[in-house]
């Protein structure tokens, strides 16, 4: 899973990136124009949706250098401004001390929604395999739906931090009200019917349970807990 921490800093290094575009220059820096700044923000945005859209939309059950590959491809090709300008945007985030730390939460979130992603395809490719799958048709549907819903999730995360202007406990806070809505009870419900498909089926490996139904319901927890004393 080290090449998905990869990816997860990947993508908040574009919000990072989206976030400094909003500053104003320093002093003997370029000063970008307001428009080029604007047009440059909005490629920023289209490229990390792109990425965290062939990210999540896998169903391989590993995040490898080809996946890699394939996430930014997809973004560059909707930042083909923002690659032309790499050098700019560089400079421009060189500027922005920290800018990444300011982030850390944001990473730590994007990972652990992303990991169960990943993992329901780990799973699914197991389960498939299993000779004692009574009900294909009905887990392939189930992992359908929540696959779904980790990607809306993870783009509603990432649209969340990348236009918020409020203070950062209440833009991860947002951020986090955004992805939970996307998965909703009924995505801890499919999880569970899943996990309970697999152990019909893998009574021993239970990766869905350990990697997707536990993570899942254990993230709802600390979010709500946590984002309940910031509010």
């Amino acid at each position: 899973m080290d090449l998905l921490r990869t990816a997860v800093v990947d993508i908040t290094t574009l919000v990072a990136t989206c976030h400094a575009l909003k500053s104003s220059p320093v002093d003997g820096e370029l000063v970008l124009q307001r428009r080029l700044r604007n047009r440059l923000r909005r490629d920023i945005k289209r490229g990390t949706v792109a990425y965290i859209d062939a990210l999540a939309r896998t169903k391989r059950g590993v995040v490898d250098d080809a996946l890699l590959v394939t996430c930014r491809v997809a973004a560059e090709r909707q930042m083909a401004r923002a690659v032309a300008h790499q050098e700019l945007l560089g400079r421009i985030m060189a500027s922005e001390a920290g800018s990444l730390d300011g982030l850390a939460a944001a990473r730590q979130d994007l990972w652990r929604l992303a990991h169960m992603a990943i993992y329901l395809s780990t799973g699914m490719a197991t389960l498939r395999e299993s000779a004692a799958l009574v009900d294909a048709k009905s887990a392939d549907s189930l992992a359908g739906r929540l696959r779904r819903r980790f990607r809306k999730a993870l783009v509603a995360y990432a649209r969340a931090i990348l236009r918020a202007k409020t203070p950062e406990a209440r833009l991860i806070v947002t951020a986090r009200e955004a992805a939970l809505a996307e998965i909703g009870p009924r995505g801890a419900a499919e999880a569970e019917r899943l996990a309970d498909i697999e152990a019909g089926a893998h009574p021993v490996h239970g990766v869905i349970r350990r990697g997707v139904m536990k993570p899942l319901f254990d993230l709802a927890l600390d979010w709500r807990r946590h984002d309940s004393e910031l509010t």
